[in-house]
């Protein structure tokens, strides 16, 4: 049941190569947006004021308005405020919505009066004595979104594109060793940190300077943050791979084991995630109370030697067990089979599996047989 991946079950790197795609192309689209977004800011913060003879929609025009009142607008978890407000000659209520500091929206009471600044034809702020506060439709901080999407995008799309890129050329050359998963791991983490960084970059800096230099800032962290990932998976690897303490114990009581048998042999079922032991026969069953559909494990089967998680195993196992799990490799005659269990439950399968393939001798826990390979004896 090899697989040309070197790890059965996982995923298609096209799949990672289309989600990385989808999110440069993401980022690409926010980027688009900043020139239009930037001109804008610039035209509206050099705007003069309209003359009285020729008001145009490029300069910035005031009138009066007297405040109606005031609105909160609970919205998810924030709330949006609307100041309602009449002008000169017309009943209408109208209203605008305020952002930033409610300078002028905590202060205004209803029959105030306040002044509107427009710009090419819209409210873009209120001015109340000498408060000034901008309403949602001022351009000054519209670039702000789009580049801390595109920011953030960007070295995440990247890292997926390059997983994609990895992950197809293990298929091709063979599955990775230790080393190739420490820096996988350490990249991932780097550039996932740089991708954190760009939404708070984006939306917090002066300008788009400024958070490209924030960006710059924190690739020594990133890289920091990449290289302690590294070392802790390395250690955590190490840890994982040394079986020497294992030692065979004979199950004295029946138990239901998590555990699961993969081979090309009958007793290698999909959904068979448990071993029964101390009780006959080990037998392999979807029931976690043991009592159905089991499936005895053969007297032929032997253990040749318990170790760690390697990349040919299944993808799934290294999800569910990550750095707990131990994998007995056995056979069945010319047949190989592979059992994943629990680091706690390896001893009692080490020892009902032994006994099972030794009758008449005595079990591991009680002086007979050795243990396998890869197992304290």
């Amino acid at each position: 049941m090899a697989d040309t991946a070197g790890r059965p079950g996982s995923p298609s790197p096209w799949w990672g190569a289309g989600l990385g795609l989808l999110l440069l192309l993401a980022a690409a689209w926010a980027f688009a947006l900043l020139p239009g977004r930037l001109a804008d800011r610039d035209a509206y913060a050099s705007a003069a004021p309209c003359p009285a003879a020729a008001p145009s929609a490029e300069c910035l025009g005031t009138s009066p308005a007297t405040v109606a009142g005031t609105e909160d607008d609970p919205h998810g978890k924030s709330v949006r405020y609307w100041l309602l407000f009449t002008e000169p000659g017309t009943d209408t209520v109208r209203r605008v919505r305020m952002t930033g500091d409610n300078v002028v929206y905590d202060a205004v009471r209803p029959g105030d009066e306040v002044t509107l600044t427009r710009w090419r034809g819209e409210v873009r702020a209120v001015r109340f004595g000498e408060a000034v506060q901008e309403t949602a439709a001022a351009p000054s901080d519209d670039w702000r979104l789009p580049l801390g999407i595109g920011l953030g995008l960007l070295p995440f799309g990247l890292l997926v594109c390059g997983l994609a890129g990895w992950s197809w050329y293990r298929r091709r050359h063979g599955p990775p060793g230790p080393a190739d998963a420490r820096w996988v791991t350490v990249g991932s983490a780097a550039g996932a940190v740089e991708s954190c960084v760009g939404v708070p970059a984006g939306m917090g800096s002066a300008d788009v300077g400024q958070a490209c230099v924030v960006m710059a800032a924190a690739v020594p962290f990133a890289v920091a943050v990449g290289l302690a990932a590294g070392w802790w998976l390395r250690r955590r690897t190490r840890a994982a791979a040394d079986v020497g303490g294992l030692v065979p114990v004979t199950p004295t009581e029946r138990r239901n084991v998590p555990a699961t048998v993969y081979g090309e042999v009958p007793y290698s079922v999909d959904g068979y995630g448990y071993l029964v032991v101390g009780d006959g026969p080990v037998a392999a069953t979807p029931d976690p109370q043991g009592g159905f559909a089991a499936r005895p494990l053969p007297g032929t089967l032997t253990v040749r030697r318990a170790r760690a998680l390697e990349p040919g195993d299944p993808a799934s196992w290294a999800g569910t067990y990550r750095f707990d799990a131990i994998v007995l490799e056995c056979g069945d005659g010319e047949r190989p089979v592979r059992v994943v269990c629990r680091r706690r439950d390896a001893p009692l399968l080490l020892g009902a599996l032994t006994a099972a393939a030794a009758p008449g001798a005595a079990g591991p826990g009680r002086g007979g047989a050795r243990g396998p390979r890869g197992a304290a004896g």
